[in-house]
């Protein structure tokens, strides 16, 4: 969706070409063009997965999260890109920006250059990308965000491209991103939070100046994409591999070659705070129990402690039955991830969803369930669930989409 950093503070070669690179781009967007792809998104929720049937049903790109913070590495991220590449998709990475931490854009920045590089993903055709979706009383700070993006993309030798929702474009003044040349990948899901699959969602119906456009659209993130799972973020890249070899300033065709990092959170413990992965535990991206304890390595315990102090009461840190003590900085959406309508629902916190410092979130059945689960099967409906458990369907609780006649096939469900 955090430790020394290595900084890269002088331009690398090939930086002049980025303006060239872009107007070309601009040309090629230019009303008319019908080219365009499908693709999809990635985190650590989705573990390991098969990118070739992805590809066969129709994704073009997959754009994977790399960094979060200045200590987080997404746990999956070698397994998924190893994959991407041998499916021949495209190749995106993305770094999600903490400003509400504290963190300096250089320091965030540096992080994610020197962890994409050691995946070989620097002047490889792959564009990078920022993930812009802090807390609300952050939202507005366009100078953090294009200073990380100035930042990246002195190091890629590329513009990066800046992701956020239609409703953040008008949070801040972005004319000096855009007028910098950082594309936009918009999100907004017209449709809700119901599912969806890869096609072509036309034009996005939201208002994107001060862009002329946008690069890219994530038209909802309830997409089955095959090989990859029934709840996944689906886009539609307004280009095609033309396109993207000029946002990424490569060849046409060029492919990030693997390359063996140093110590990873797939190979052994993750790096950073343990703070800041309890936050990422927290929001289910390290699984349950057995994978969790094998994510987390020998920082189980370290973790598991944060975990748990911050989840008083709890014992899963996914949501089980426990309280979430909100702290200064935190909003929804950054602390539960994709649970989030779910927390909102349990505790009777409806639009804008404000929370505040202090303030007990109930993460699981309200204190009332015995830390139990059951796993969704084809076909299942939460009243049949209920039925067949013997138990009222509210006390059912966990379907990530929030929506009670939405629930997915495989998706671990508490009572």
């Amino acid at each position: 969706m955090q430790s020394s950093h290595a900084r890269h503070s002088r331009a690398k070669p090939g930086y002049g070409r980025i303006m060239v690179g872009m107007l070309a781009v601009l040309a090629m967007l230019a009303p008319g063009i019908a080219n365009a792809d499908a693709g999809f998104d990635n985190a650590s929720y989705q573990g390991c997965y098969d990118a070739q049937t992805a590809r066969d049903s129709g994704a073009s790109f997959s754009i994977t999260k790399i960094t979060e913070g200045t200590g987080y590495v997404n746990p999956a991220a070698d397994c998924q890109l190893a994959a991407n590449r041998a499916a021949g998709l495209r190749l995106g990475a993305y770094a999600y920006a903490r400003p509400e931490k504290g963190n300096s854009p250089e320091a965030e920045a540096d992080f994610f250059n020197a962890q994409a590089s050691a995946r070989g993903l620097v002047h490889a055709g792959v564009i990078p990308f920022l993930d812009w979706e802090p807390p609300a009383s952050h939202r507005g700070d366009t100078q953090w965000a294009k200073r990380w993006l100035d930042r990246v993309a002195s190091h890629w030798g590329t513009k990066p491209i800046i992701y956020m929702s239609a409703s953040t474009i008008h949070a801040g003044d972005w004319s000096a991103v855009a007028g910098a040349d950082y594309g936009l990948w918009v999100a907004g899901y017209p449709r809700g939070y119901v599912g969806e699959r890869l096609r072509d969602p036309g034009a996005p119906p939201y208002s994107v100046s001060p862009w002329p456009f946008a690069a890219a659209w994530q038209y909802s993130s309830t997409g089955h994409v095959p090989g990859v799972g029934t709840a996944v973020d689906v886009n539609w890249f307004y280009g095609d591999a033309a396109t993207w070899a000029k946002y990424a300033n490569a060849p046409v065709g060029t492919q990030a070659n693997p390359v063996t990092p140093s110590p990873t959170p797939s190979q052994g413990a993750p790096v950073g705070d343990a703070d800041s992965i309890a936050t990422a535990v927290i929001r289910g991206e390290y699984g349950n129990d057995p994978q969790r304890r094998a994510l987390l390595g020998n920082r189980y315990d370290e973790v598991m402690a944060v975990v748990n102090e911050r989840l008083q009461g709890g014992s899963d840190g996914g949501g089980g039955s426990g309280v979430y003590v909100v702290r200064s900085g935190d909003c929804l959406s950054a602390v539960f991830g994709g649970s989030w309508p779910t927390i909102a629902r349990l505790n009777g916190i409806s639009p804008p969803y404000v929370i505040h410092p202090g303030q007990r979130l109930a993460t699981g059945s309200g204190g009332g369930g015995g830390g139990r689960t059951v796993t969704v099967q084809r076909g299942d409906t939460l009243s049949g669930i209920a039925a067949r458990l013997g138990i009222p369907q509210s006390r059912l609780h966990g379907y990530r989409s929030g929506n009670p006649s939405l629930i997915y096939a495989g998706e671990t469900l508490r009572y």
